[in-house]
């Protein structure tokens, strides 16, 4: 007879200069789960979370990193704090929603040989947040990177990692998920010695992901869990570019240099070629994509000043 849920669950929340988000992140855990543990690890964002987190009455416990190490690195250290069976990696701007995480752990319970699962994720509005994605090659990067995942609607041949029409309505094995939110069976973790601390942000939960499946484990997406996640309050437009370097770090470590190079090229071009477009495009929107793009430039070898 398994204890109730929460009992077994340590929720890891990275925090790095969003304390609305994180303490938000933080009370829903505690509101919708009584008994789950929560860390917050403090990436040296020095903001006074840890006089926030007390001010608030909440019950979790803050870590304090010396240097911001990334995002693998600081959930590492969170498990290293913990010793229950399950562990939630949640970012800051991920609320999980009631029954959310008692679904998570039942579904872990079903099946001993997922090694985690992920919710289904909606937006603030309550739209579907696409979640489910497939593992990178340099195949499906080329197709994404140029526009022909899209061109296709995400399906077939020429669908991406990313781009891709995928079921979201059926609790299923899957090929890879958004690491928004995930729940984590320790065992599998420590079988695969954690998250490569190599990845500074984005890559690391892909990278995770893969190095399982090659181990035999099963990725798991049930929709009965859901959680509400913003997107992008920590990272913003300036981390772009580290999404174009940590897809470039996980094609050599799966692919090869040569596939590396390759995509190193593909991602480049692809940036370029948006970045132009954004060039005629008026106003905030106009402004926001030059930005963007500007920061895969600068991280994939492309022009630093471009206008």
């Amino acid at each position: 007879m398994h204890s109730p849920p929460g009992d077994r669950v340590s929720a890891v929340i990275v925090h790095y200069r969003t304390p609305p988000e994180t303490i938000a992140a933080a009370r829903a855990v505690a509101e919708t789960s009584r008994g789950t543990e929560i860390l917050i690890v403090d990436n040296a964002s020095g903001d006074g979370i840890e006089e926030e987190v007390s001010r608030e009455g909440l019950p979790a416990r803050v870590i304090l990193e010396s240097a911001n190490r990334g995002y693998g690195a600081a959930c590492n250290r969170g498990a290293r704090e913990t010793s229950r069976p399950f562990l939630l990696f949640l970012n800051s701007d991920a609320r999980v929603l009631p029954a959310a995480i008692g679904a998570l752990v039942a579904a872990l319970d079903a099946d001993e040989k997922a090694a985690a699962v992920g919710p289904r994720l909606v937006n603030p509005d309550g739209s579907l947040q696409r979640s489910i994605k497939r593992l990178p090659t340099p195949w499906r990067i080329f197709c994404e990177s140029s526009g022909l995942a899209f061109a296709s609607g995400g399906r077939g041949v020429l669908s991406g990692h990313a781009a891709t029409r995928q079921d979201h309505a059926s609790a299923r094995s899957v090929e890879a998920l958004m690491g928004a939110a995930l729940l984590v069976r320790r065992s599998a973790f420590e079988d695969v010695e954690g998250f490569d601390e190599a990845f500074f942000l984005y890559a690391e939960e892909t990278d995770l992901m893969a190095r399982w499946r090659r181990r035999g484990w099963r990725i798991l997406f049930d929709p009965r869990a859901e959680v509400v996640h913003e997107g992008g309050r920590s990272a913003g437009y300036r981390f772009f570019g580290q999404l174009h370097a940590s897809l470039v770090r996980y094609t050599a470590k799966h692919h090869g240099a040569v596939a590396a190079s390759f995509v190193r090229v593909v991602l480049a071009g692809g940036a370029a070629v948006r970045y132009a477009a954004a060039l005629l495009t008026p106003g905030e929107n106009g402004r926001a994509r030059r930005e963007r793009y500007r920061a895969a430039l600068s991280r994939s070898g492309g022009p630093r000043r471009m206008g």
